[in-house]
C-alpha cells in the first residue's frame, strides 16, 4: 500500500524535478486582491481499493475553475492529508498543478512531522509552479510558540510564494499570528480555525491593522458575518463551491441582501456537514455531474451518512440546484 512508501521517492522525485528545469519562474506573482476570497479545500478521492483516484482529483480541479473559485489548497484537513503518504503528496501535488494550468491560483499543503520534511515539500511546491503554500503546525500538535515560530521560518525560508498558516494547535492563537506576521514577509493569509471566528477577524484586522489577510474554516458556516467583518475569504469544501463564490461576489459588489438570501441557502448545506463530516463533500461531488465515482474516505470507508442524512441532502440540492454554475 502507498503509506508503506518511504522517503526515498520523495527525495528522488525532488532531484527529478531539479534536473529537468525549475518552473518556478513561470509562477504568477499574485496581488492582494488575488489572495482573498474562496479558496476551497480539496476532498482526496479514492478508489475502494483507497488508492488515490487521480481521474476524479483531476475532475474536482476542472469543477472548481468551473466554479470560478478564487483559488484551491491541496491537501490539507478536509483533504484527509494525514492519510496520505510522502510519495502521494508529491505525485499528486504536481498532478494538481498540471490540471489547472495557471486558471486558478493553487496553494500546496507543506505541514509535515517536522521543519526539515516540510521546507521539501515547500521547495517542492515552488518547483513545480505552485501559487502559494498552505501550512497546518507540526503533526507532533506542538502548542509552543518558539517551536511553531522556528517551524513556520524554516518554511518561509526556502520559499518566496506566499504562505497561508491554518490554526490547528492551541499555541496559534490570533497574537501568535500577528506576531509571525511581522516577522515573515511571506506570510499573508491566517486561517483562522479558533473557537469564535468572527471575532477573531475583528481581532486580526483592527489589532493588527489587516496586516494579515483573515480567513477562515469553519464550513463557511459564518461567511456573512465574518464578510462584514472585512475578512478576506473562507476555506470551506469543494461540494457548493460556485454557491459560496457567488455569495462572496454579490457581498463585494455591495448586493448585501441578495448574499444573505443566497447564504441562507447554502447554510443548510454546511449546518448537515457539521452533523455527517467531510464525507457529505464526496457525496455532493459523486452527484454533480460525477465529479466522485464513489464516497469512500480512507480512515472511515464505512459510510457514514443513514437514509435521513441523504434525505435531508436531496432536500437542499432540490433548493440549491438552481444556483449551481456547473
Amino acid at each position: 500500500m502507498a503509506s508503506n512508501l518511504n522517503r526515498r521517492g520523495f527525495l528522488a522525485a525532488s532531484a527529478l524535478l531539479a534536473g529537468a528545469g525549475s518552473r518556478a519562474a513561470d509562477a504568477r506573482e499574485l496581488s492582494e486582491k488575488q489572495l482573498e476570497g474562496i479558496y476551497v479545500i480539496m476532498q482526496t478521492p479514492f478508489h475502494e481499493s483507497l488508492a488515490v483516484d487521480e481521474d476524479s482529483l483531476r475532475r474536482e480541479c476542472d469543477f472548481l475553475v468551473k466554479c470560478r473559485v478564487h483559488g484551491m489548497v491541496w491537501p490539507a484537513g478536509a483533504g484527509e492529508t494525514t492519510s496520505l503518504s510522502h510519495s502521494e503528496r508529491v505525485q499528486f501535488s504536481k498532478a494538481i498543478v498540471d490540471e489547472v494550468r495557471g486558471r486558478a491560483p493553487v496553494f500546496i499543503g507543506v505541514h509535515g512531522a517536522n521543519k526539515f520534511e516540510a521546507m521539501e515539500y515547500a521547495r517542492y511546491a515552488e518547483k513545480i509552479g505552485a501559487d502559494g503554500l498552505h501550512a497546518m503546525g507540526p503533526s507532533d500538535d506542538s502548542a509552543d510558540p518558539e517551536i511553531l515560530t522556528e517551524y513556520f521560518t524554516a518554511i518561509a525560508s526556502v520559499s518566496k510564494l506566499p504562505l497561508t498558516v491554518q490554526v490547528s494547535t492551541p499555541g496559534m492563537t490570533p497574537e501568535f499570528m500577528m506576531r509571525l506576521g511581522q516577522k515573515l514577509p511571506t506570510f499573508r493569509i491566517a486561517k483562522l480555525e479558533g473557537a469564535r471566528p468572527p471575532h477573531e477577524v475583528t481581532q486580526l484586522v483592527e489589532e493588527g491593522r489587516r496586516h494579515l489577510i483573515p480567513s477562515t474554516g469553519g464550513g463557511g458556516m459564518n461567511l456573512i458575518n465574518e464578510m462584514a467583518r472585512n475578512s478576506g475569504g473562507t476555506m470551506a469544501g469543494a461540494g457548493f463551491a460556485d454557491i459560496q463564490v457567488d455569495i462572496w461576489n454579490l457581498y463585494h459588489a455591495g448586493k448585501h441582501a441578495e448574499a444573505r438570501q443566497l447564504f441562507e441557502k447554502f447554510l443548510m448545506m454546511a449546518v448537515l456537514e457539521r452533523e455527517t463530516g467531510f464525507v457529505l463533500q464526496k457525496e455532493i461531488l459523486r452527484r454533480r455531474g460525477g465529479v466522485f465515482k464513489n464516497v469512500v474516505m480512507r480512515r472511515t470507508r464505512k459510510f457514514t451518512m443513514d437514509r435521513g442524512d441523504l434525505a435531508e441532502l436531496d432536500a437542499i440540492m432540490e433548493v440549491t440546484k438552481p444556483y449551481f454554475r456547473v
